[in-house]
C-alpha cells in the first residue's frame, strides 16, 4: 500500500500541473485578444482612436482611485484634533465653548499672564528635580538676599515660589521654584507641570547619577520641546575624569530620546548639611556645617541659552502655552458634555416614561421609532458636535431593535418587579410596567450614545448598538427600581386631591 503522504503529494502535483496549463491558455486567449483589439483600433481614424485610448485610460485611473480609497485606512479625527495649535486656533475654540455655555475664565486668564510675560520681556525657568536634590539652595546661592526656607532634613519646598534674578548680562530671570516631584500630591503637580509648560527654560536638579524614575522625569520635560538643563549638584563628590565621563554617557542617552537641546551642568548648591563627628571615644555628635556654593556653570548654561536661543525660547513657550490652555479645554469640554449628555438623556427618559403612562396601550414601540428616541440621539449629536443625518439615526435605532429584541422579555420582568416594592401600585400592570421598561430602555439608549460620542467622536451604528446591549442588561433591578419609583412617584402627583 503506498503511504497516504505519496498519494496527496501526487494530487497536488496534478492540481498544479492542470493549473499551470490553464493560466498559460488564459494568457495565450487573452494576448491573441489584445493584440486583436490593437490591431483594430488602429485601423480607425486618428480622432477616435485617441479617444477610445483616453476613455480606456480614465477607466483605469478610476478603477485604481477607488481601490485605493477602498483600501486606504479609515482615520476619524475626533474633535479638538485640528492640526497645528496656533492662538487663532485657540481663540475660537474658545469662543465656540463659550457660545455653548462653557466657563472659561480661567482659559481666557492664562492667555493674559502669557501676554504680560511677554511684554515684560522676562525668562521665565522653572526648577524640577526629586525632594531634597538641592533646588532650593541652588536659588539660595544665585540670589543670596531670597528669603528660602531650607531646611537640611529636605523637603523644603512646599508651593510654587518665584524668585527673579538677574544674569551678569543684566538679563531678567523669573526662577520658579517646584515642589520636589516625589513630595507633591497629584494636583500639585499637575500645577507644576503646568510651570513647566509655561516655563522657557527647564532646569532638573538632581544630586547623584540618574536613576530609572528620574530618566523618565527628564524624558517628560523633554516632551515639552524646551531647552532643557540637568543639574547635577553635590558635584564636589566627583572628580574631572569622572565629570567627562557623567557627560558623555547623559549626552548619548538624551540623543537616543529626544533632538530637544539638553546639556548636564555641574553644580555645589552650597547650604547646610548634617554631618555626624565622632570622637576618640566612638561618642557621636551631629553638626550643621555650611556648604561653599559654586553654581557659576549653571548661570553661564542660562545665560548661553539666553544668548544663542532668544527668538526661539519665545517661540516655544508661546506654543507650549496656547497646547496647555488648548489640552485644559478639552478637559473640561468632556466633563462640560458629560454633564450636558446626562441632563439629555434623564430628560428624554423622563418623557418617555410620562408618554408610556399617559397611553393606554403601548401601541407603537416609542423608544425605538418614535420622536423622542429621534429628538434624543439628534440633541446628542449636536452636543458633540458630529453632524449625524437621519439615515445614520434611523440605522442606528434599527440595529438597538435588533440588540433589544431578546431582552424585552428580561426587562418587562424586572420592571414588574420593581413595582412590586411600591404598595398600591405592583400589582398595577400594562402601561406603568411599560413605563419602567422604557425608562430602562431609554436610560440605556441615551448612554450608549453619548458614550459613543465621547469615544469616536461620531456616532456609529454599530458599535453604539452594541454598548446599548451591555448597558441595557447592566444592574437592572437597581435600575428598575430606580423608574418604578419615578412612576410611582408621577402617579402618586396625577392623582386627584380631595
Amino acid at each position: 500500500m503506498k503511504p497516504a503522504g505519496t498519494t496527496f503529494r501526487r494530487l497536488m502535483a496534478g492540481l498544479v500541473a492542470i493549473s499551470a496549463i490553464l493560466l498559460l491558455l488564459f494568457i495565450f486567449f487573452a494576448t491573441r485578444s489584445v493584440l486583436d483589439i490593437w490591431e483594430r483600433l488602429q485601423a480607425l481614424p486618428e480622432p477616435l482612436f485617441y479617444t477610445y485610448l483616453a476613455l480606456i485610460a480614465a477607466f483605469v485611473l478610476g478603477a485604481v482611485w477607488l481601490i485605493y480609497k477602498l483600501l486606504k485606512p479609515v482615520s476619524h479625527t475626533s474633535l479638538g484634533e485640528n492640526g497645528e495649535v496656533t492662538e487663532e486656533s485657540v481663540l475660537e475654540e474658545i469662543a465656540h465653548a463659550e457660545k455653548v455655555g462653557m466657563d472659561t475664565d480661567e482659559l481666557r486668564r492664562e492667555l493674559e499672564r502669557l501676554q504680560e510675560r511677554k511684554e515684560s520681556g522676562t525668562i521665565y525657568v522653572a526648577l524640577f528635580g526629586n525632594v531634597s536634590t538641592g533646588k532650593s539652595s541652588i536659588i539660595k546661592s544665585l540670589l543670596p538676599d531670597a528669603d528660602i526656607d531650607i531646611n537640611v532634613k529636605g523637603g523644603s519646598t512646599q508651593e510654587i515660589s518665584r524668585y527673579t534674578w538677574a544674569t551678569s548680562s543684566n538679563d531678567k530671570l523669573v526662577l520658579t521654584d517646584l515642589p520636589g516631584r516625589n513630595e507633591a500630591s497629584g494636583t500639585l503637580d499637575e500645577m507644576a507641570n503646568d510651570e513647566a509648560i509655561r516655563a522657557q527654560i527647564v532646569v532638573y536638579v538632581t544630586d547623584s547619577d540618574l536613576s530609572r524614575t528620574q530618566f523618565e522625569d527628564i524624558q517628560e520635560l523633554l516632551s515639552f520641546g524646551k531647552p532643557l538643563i540637568v543639574v547635577l549638584n553635590k558635584s564636589d563628590r566627583y572628580n574631572e575624569e569622572e565629570r567627562q565621563l557623567l557627560k558623555q554617557r547623559f549626552e548619548e542617552r538624551m540623543t537616543e530620546i529626544s533632538h530637544t537641546k539638553s546639556r548636564l551642568v555641574f553644580v555645589q548648591s552650597g547650604g547646610r548639611e548634617e554631618v555626624i563627628r565622632i570622637d576618640k571615644d566612638g561618642n557621636e555628635t551631629a553638626l550643621i556645617r555650611t556648604r561653599k556654593a559654586d553654581v557659576n556653570e549653571l548661570a553661564e548654561a542660562l545665560q548661553s541659552e539666553i544668548d544663542e536661543e532668544s527668538d526661539l525660547l519665545e517661540t516655544l513657550r508661546d506654543a507650549s502655552v496656547f497646547v496647555l490652555v488648548k489640552q485644559k479645554l478639552d478637559s473640561e469640554k468632556i466633563g462640560f458634555r458629560r454633564e450636558k449628555a446626562e441632563a439629555i438623556v434623564k430628560s428624554s427618559t423622563r418623557k418617555a416614561v410620562l408618554g408610556a403612562m399617559a397611553s393606554v396601550s403601548p401601541g407603537a414601540d416609542i423608544v425605538i421609532q418614535g420622536y423622542l428616541g429621534t429628538r434624543m440621539v439628534k440633541d446628542l449629536c449636536e452636543l458633540y458636535d458630529s453632524p449625524v443625518k437621519q439615515l445614520d439615526i434611523d440605522k442606528f435605532l434599527d440595529f438597538s431593535q435588533d440588540q433589544m429584541k431578546k431582552s424585552i422579555p428580561l426587562v418587562l420582568a424586572v420592571a414588574g418587579n420593581g413595582l412590586k416594592a411600591f404598595p398600591g401600585i405592583g400589582t398595577v400592570a400594562g402601561g406603568l410596567v411599560h413605563a419602567v421598561a422604557y425608562g430602562m430602555i431609554f436610560d440605556a439608549l441615551g448612554k450608549s450614545v453619548s458614550r459613543t460620542l465621547e469615544q469616536r467622536g461620531q456616532l456609529r451604528a454599530a458599535p453604539a448598538a452594541l454598548t446599548f446591549k451591555e448597558m441595557l442588561s447592566e444592574n437592572l433591578e437597581s435600575r428598575a427600581k430606580l423608574f418604578a419609583k419615578l412612576v410611582f412617584d408621577q402617579q402618586s402627583e396625577d392623582k386627584p386631591k380631595h
